[in-house]
């Protein structure tokens, strides 16, 4: 989970890195003891399980990874150098609040939802895998292009066009909503103990 980035990064990707390294210091430390019961245990109908969170995460990720990944490309063949920090719009700076713990809680469209029950050796490997593909994006491509020029089709809301950067401050606000989702379905009444 370390991060061996020799250069030093602007504060915002810094920001960034630090905060997916947090994150997944979090997971781990919750996940790690775990057996497949306990991943995969819901505390009420409707509730996810530890999980559920982690495999939601995964779906998102990876959704979006795919599509800053082709912004950024298109960007960087554009020229568009970095000019100064992620600077998101105030329809950004919203939805990435509504997404930390706490926010604004939205019904997860269909395609988003998480399998019912997967074996913690199919989510958690790819949690770290797509956090350390988010991580390398950053250090690698984040520093060379223009985070607020790279846009994409914002993939829920059609017609809106969303910033790379943003995006990736949104990545961060949602698995820190999720990794504290999970971490109060392991202090629920009724969690199985080993």
């Amino acid at each position: 989970m370390q991060d061996r980035t020799a250069t030093v990064l602007p504060p915002d990707l810094q920001r960034l890195v630090d905060d997916w390294l947090e994150v997944e210091r979090q997971a781990d430390a919750l996940v790690g003891p775990l057996d497949d019961e306990q991943f995969n245990w819901c505390p009420a109908a409707g509730v996810w399980s530890i999980g559920q969170c982690l495999d939601h995460l995964n779906t998102m990720n990876a959704l979006y990874l795919e599509l800053i990944r082709g912004a950024i490309a298109t960007t960087k063949t554009a020229g568009l150098k970095r000019t100064g920090p992620i600077a998101s719009t105030w329809f950004g700076r919203r939805f990435i609040a509504s997404q930390e713990p706490g926010g604004m809680k939205v019904k997860t469209l269909k395609r988003m939802r998480p399998a019912s029950r997967k074996l913690k050796a199919e989510v958690w490997p790819e949690f770290v895998r797509l956090h350390n593909q988010l991580r390398t994006l950053v250090t690698v491509e984040g520093p060379d292009v223009d985070l607020n020029k790279a846009r994409f089709p914002n993939p829920f809301v059609p017609g809106i066009k969303m910033r790379a950067g943003t995006a990736l401050r949104l990545l961060a606000a949602h698995d820190r909503r999720h990794v504290a989702q999970a971490h109060g379905v392991r202090r629920s009444p009724g969690f199985p103990r080993s």
